[in-house]
This record gives C-alpha cells, structure tokens and sequence, in this order.
C-alpha cells in the first residue's frame, strides 16, 4: 500500500503556517495531528532515513542597492583624493518561518541545489574593495553596491523509517532560498554618490 503524500506549505515572509492535509489511508487510523514547518525539518537528516531537497526553479536577480561605506568628507575649497574600503555580505535567506541556515535541513538544501545547478551554494559571501573617491570642494560622498543574487525555489521530502504523526513520507512544500549568485560573487560595479554637506559635518 502506497504511503499517503502529506504536504506542508512553507509561507512567504509569514508567520503562519499552513498545516497539512492528513487523510488516513484506507484500513489504517486517522494521523495524528500534523506536525509543523519546525518540527519536519529539524528531523531532516536527524531522526530521517532519508531528507532532500528537490530543486524546482533557479532564478537570478539584481539584489537593493545597499550603501556599503560611511561618508567621505572634503572640508577643503579643491577636490579631494579619498580612499575607501567597501564591504558587503550577502547572506543565506529562507522563506520558512523556520532558520534552516544550519544543520540537516541545510546539508539537504545545498546537496540538493549542487545536484541540480552543478555550482555550490554559499552559506554567506562577503565581498570588500578599496576604492578612489574623488570628492568635490565641500561635499561628501560614499558608494553603494548591488549583489547578484539566486533564488532556488522547491521541496524537502522526508523519509522515515518509522511513521511519524501517522505517516512514513512527508513533505515542505514551497520553499525558496536566496544567497549570492555563484556565477557572480563580485556583483554590480560599486557606484559613487555625492551631496554637499551640512553646516556640522566640518
């Protein structure tokens, strides 16, 4: 007799959970009550013969423009040569209420995206340059910065050898991951931006 396919729906930025749909099979008892987001993936790969991650959709993007330097000052009446150093980290971001950044749930996430994409997914990436900001008499100036960014959208299945809430296979459904884009960990060139400055910035 077939295991009955349970799905648990992972919501978006929210912090409600969806619960699953548990039908009994014919000739065996009504499950319990289905468990949560939490409770499947901290079994994954922890109490689970089997947990993985099955890649559906890749999708890359242009991350925020993010300011990544504090302010350059020239208090002066002639330009201004002034070196700084950016930095910026992209981390690894999850649409489950549950953090699956660590430990089985991971593992599973990024065996299962190495398998589909042939590249490797980076837990947090940070990226730091030195820079030559020419600044304008009495103006302030910084740099902002635009990571490349991937988003992989998909399912944990969770094989256990016994049942558990009634049921041997479950399923997270809808789950989408973000990180830095492993074919363009540096991202967009930094971009200079520039005001005059105020009356206490001297």
């Amino acid at each position: 007799m077939s295991s009955l396919r349970n799905k648990v729906a992972a919501v978006f930025g929210s912090a409600v959970v969806l619960a699953a749909a548990v039908v009994a099979t014919p000739g065996t008892a009504m499950a319990e009550e289905s468990p949560t987001v939490a409770q499947l993936l901290e079994k994954c790969n922890n109490g689970t013969d089997r947990c993985e991650f099955h890649v559906e959709s890749v999708d890359k993007y242009l991350g925020p423009e993010k300011r990544v330097t504090s302010d350059a000052f020239n208090c002066t009446s002639v330009d201004q040569n002034i070196s700084k150093t950016w930095s910026d980290t992209t981390t690894t971001g999850t649409s489950t209420t549950q953090t699956i950044e660590f430990g089985g749930a991971f593992e599973a996430f990024t065996a299962g995206f190495s398998s589909a994409t042939g590249k490797t997914w980076e837990k947090s990436h940070t990226e730091s340059r030195t820079e030559s900001l020419w600044i304008a008499p009495r103006k302030k100036g910084w740099l902002t910065h635009r990571a490349h960014k991937v988003k992989a959208h998909g399912y944990y299945q969770l094989n256990f050898g016994e049942r558990f809430y009634g049921h041997y296979i479950w399923y997270v459904n809808d789950v989408t991951m973000t990180g830095v884009d492993p074919d363009n960990t540096y991202g967009e060139s930094p971009v200079f931006r520039e005001r005059a400055m105020s009356s206490g910035d001297c």
